[in-house]
């Protein structure tokens, strides 16, 4: 109990025979104020926990029941879905698609309990990798093209709902093998624990989502109650696509621009990043396995999605500039991006569409923290977002400016600096097949040297090096990849190569602003324009954020790295990106082409209703 409050309320708990244990805030008087008044707030609203357990006797049901929406507030959203649903008969793989309830994401594995733990472990050791060659040839590609091109006309004709099913049957046959689809990313990825059970729950996310947003954009609608004359709209596939995955979401990014474009009628080639094959082979096996269970084995749906594991600088550039290719759906680097869409733009005689280019590329994500802010939080969602997965995340923080009108030395400045240096050194260096591990290995030697010559660079420019964690001995020989450990830089000005340039790793750059507005000015010049944070107690701060702070996703008084499909839809857009939102309710309009008819009812004559 706190020290200092409700004194007889201890010695009631002392005289029943309960261990007490009192505990008293540490550190500056204002926080500590602040920290107080929370408290007192807490635990005398008249809506607490407290509360309604004690004054309002409330039974323990319904004080630890979830606190889940109650029936009848879904959003309107929802309430077309189950119309849809019903209109369609839309199958029942999963129980929630059936019954027609509000989406709502995967949850993750709790790690805490010694059950899950034991299962994942067991799960991961026996996991195994598939050997997938990237050994397929311009030839071969072409040859895929011609087959995805011969199945686009029945698979654009395919019931929507059918369509949309496959990708429900694709979501549970994930659930069944959740663990083991972890293991095989974890081997072949690097990831630790978290990060590869939160890939794969992102991928059964997709799936779920975009097939229920599916059954929507494909029901026609119509446009007014003219006397006379019926106005719809309706959507088209587009053709053939092709959809170039990146390893570090080896699995959730394949599956959720393959899943968008298929299920919106699209054929599809699967060309995967040369590093992460294997998971992503698993993938196709899955998508086939499911449009086999809903439309038979010989039917001409099958041969919707083609899988081509191969090198990009050839038969990747081959699928690219095939002029009966139709949409390229790409993630990974600016310098590949902007190949593609150059690429893209050139448009032989026999090619008959625009091709439509949805790329999301890098980022250089500025997270502020201002002087008002919340420093516990501060340290830890800035040291999550910068050395999650290594950095290699395209929302990572790599630059973190701290607004102090002091300058770098000032207090505010140096004690998020020291605090944020203690709890960085507190992350454990290791094996990632291991439960333990926070920072595991980088993806291959070429990403590991690019990381050492920005560190060495930050060093020759005279940045002053905060932090530079050792890699424990023997680790790099027994895990067969290469580790970076984390390094914080701080006296970095926006002229320093560690400010411009994208290092994909765990390098973190500090920056300095006298005031929040220059702290957004700062973070604003850059070409890249994909995720941000502010932390901050001031609402207007907040506000400015908002409206001034110009990145595709925002995140506020939280780690800027995690986005939830359907909650927190990503994409940027500058140099990050020219796609729209994954994961949102617009992202499935990037793969079809909208239709619009007008008739004249009065040649039938009469007039529909009004």
């Amino acid at each position: 109990m706190l020290h200092g409050m409700a004194d007889q309320l201890k010695h009631a708990a002392s005289d029943m025979g309960l261990r007490i244990r009192e505990y008293v805030p540490v550190g500056e008087m204002i926080p500590g104020m602040a920290y107080l008044v929370r408290r007192l707030l807490e635990n005398t609203s008249n809506e607490s926990w407290l509360k309604a357990g004690f004054l309002d006797e409330a039974d323990a049901g319904s004080l630890l029941a979830q606190p889940a929406p109650k029936p009848g507030d879904q959003d309107k959203a929802d309430d077309l879905y189950r119309l849809a649903a019903e209109r369609h008969k839309l199958s029942v793989s999963h129980p929630d698609v059936g019954d027609g309830k509000a989406f709502a994401t995967e949850p993750m594995r709790d790690f805490a309990e010694q059950g899950h733990r034991d299962r994942f472990a067991a799960a991961i050791e026996t996991a195994t990798v598939p050997r997938v060659a990237n050994d397929h040839t311009p030839e071969q590609a072409t040859a895929m093209i011609a087959a995805a091109e011969r199945a686009f006309p029945g698979w654009r004709a395919a019931d929507p709902v059918k369509r949309a099913n496959v990708l429900v049957r694709a979501a549970q046959a994930m659930r069944e093998h959740r663990d083991e689809l972890s293991g095989i990313i974890i081997k072949e990825n690097g990831k630790d624990w978290r990060n590869a059970d939160a890939d794969v729950a992102e991928a059964i996310d997709f799936c779920e989502y975009y097939a229920r947003e599916a059954v929507r954009l494909f029901d026609r609608q119509r446009l007014g109650r003219f006397i006379g004359e019926l106005d719809e709209t309706w959507y088209q596939p587009r053709g053939v696509a092709v959809v170039i995955s990146p390893w570090n979401f080896p699995l959730a990014i394949a599956c959720g621009m393959t899943a968008a474009a298929l299920v919106t009628g699209n054929t599809v080639i699967l060309k995967p990043a040369e590093q992460t094959p294997g998971i992503a082979e698993v993938l196709a096996d899955i998508l086939i396995g499911a449009l086999i269970e809903e439309f038979g084995p010989k039917g001409p749906e099958v041969g919707a999605l083609q899988f081509c594991p191969a090198p990009g600088e050839t038969t990747g550039a081959a699928l690219v500039r095939d002029p009966r290719v139709a949409i390229l759906a790409f993630t990974g680097s600016k310098a590949v991006g902007l190949d593609i869409i150059q690429a893209a733009g050139v448009t032989p005689d026999e090619q008959h569409h625009v091709k439509k280019v949805v790329c999301e590329m890098g980022g250089k994500n500025a997270i502020i923290v201002d002087s008002s802010a919340d420093l516990d939080e501060a340290v830890l969602g800035t040291r999550l977002s910068a050395f999650g997965f290594q950095g290699q995340k395209c929302s990572a923080c790599s630059r973190c400016i701290i607004v102090d009108p002091k300058g770098p030395d000032g207090e505010h400045t140096r004690t998020f600096i020291r605090r944020l240096v203690a709890s960085t050194n507190s992350l454990v260096i290791g094996d990632p097949m291991k439960p333990g591990t926070d920072v595991g290995p980088v993806i291959d030697e070429e990403a590991a040297s690019n990381m050492r010559r920005h560190i060495e660079t930050a060093k020759k420019e005279g940045l002053k090096l905060e932090l530079a964690m050792d890699v424990p001995d023997g680790l790099v020989e027994s895990v067969g990849k290469p580790y970076i450990a984390p390094h914080i830089f701080s006296g970095v000005t926006p002229d320093k190569t560690l400010a411009r340039q994208e290092v994909f790793g765990p390098v973190l750059a500090i920056m300095h602003a006298k005031t929040y507005e220059e702290a957004l000015k700062i973070a604003n010049d850059h070409p890249y324009k994909l995720t941000g944070g502010v932390f901050t107690r001031k609402p207007t701060h907040i506000a400015k954020a908002k409206r001034d702070f110009r990145v595709g996703n925002l995140y506020i008084n939280r780690g800027i790295t995690g986005a939830l499909v359907a909650r927190q839809p990503f994409g940027g857009f500058g140099m990050s990106g020219v796609g729209s939102k994954a994961g949102g309710v617009d992202y499935l309009l990037q793969f079809v082409e909208p239709r619009a008819s007008c008739e004249n009812t009065m040649r039938r004559g009469f007039a529909p209703e009004l």
